[in-house]
């Protein structure tokens, strides 16, 4: 089964394999890419020209998590009829690949409006402000300068499977996920009270699609 999935600071994608262990539990193998945000981001814009992208200010840089994972998935409550809910409780843990990559800037130069001059610079908080941000630069910009974190993740959840047909998987999933890394990482710059964390915990929605197969 696939799906994406939706969090308090961002969304995801997943996929899953599950392999009948038992009448009630499955074991679950799977793979989730997830965006992190951090709770202070809020998009600004420069006021004076109305072709300017939105920017994050204060952001240093992108949090991208890799999160290979196994656990299980335990029925709690079986199907009654075809148009029934089959519903099951799920977890699973694993290593966390958080993916770091810095943010760079459209940056006006000299700061004085209309800008002389717009190069494309890595976000420095001690130089770059309001003033003289045009905008975002392009994502893909940094890629080639992307830092690893690693750290582990865990999850628990309930899943409900209301699909019709006996074969295929329709699923709503809700549950909790934590990622913890060693040390804190740096999303945003540390200006005016923000902090970073070292420790993520999230509530998740998730729709999954899928199919059941004999082998």
């Amino acid at each position: 089964s696939g799906g994406v999935m939706l969090h308090g600071d961002g969304w995801g994608v997943q996929v899953y394999r599950g392999i009948n262990r038992g009448a009630k539990v499955r074991r679950m193998i799977g793979l989730e890419i997830v965006g992190m945000k951090h709770p202070k981001e809020v998009k600004s814009f420069n006021p004076y020209y109305e072709d300017s992208r939105g920017y994050f200010y204060g952001k240093s840089n992108t949090l991208t998590m890799v999160r290979p994972t196994i656990g299980g998935k335990h029925l709690i409550t079986d199907k009654i009829r075809r148009t029934g809910v089959e519903v099951n409780y799920v977890w699973g843990i694993g290593p966390s690949f958080g993916m770091l990559k810095p943010v760079y800037l459209q940056i006006g130069r000299p700061d004085v409006i209309p800008y002389p001059n717009i190069y494309v610079e890595r976000y420095d908080p001690s130089i770059h402000d309001v003033q003289n941000i045009y905008g975002r630069a392009s994502w893909f910009k940094g890629l080639g300068e992307v830092r690893p974190y690693i750290g582990g993740f865990g999850r628990f959840g309930f899943n409900f499977e209301h699909s019709g047909q006996a074969s295929s998987i329709k699923a709503i999933e809700v549950g909790a996920t934590v990622d913890a890394f060693p040390t804190v990482v740096p999303i945003m710059a540390e200006l005016e009270g923000v902090t970073n964390k070292q420790f993520f915990f999230e509530f998740y929605l998730a729709v999954q699609f899928g199919k059941k197969y004999i082998q």
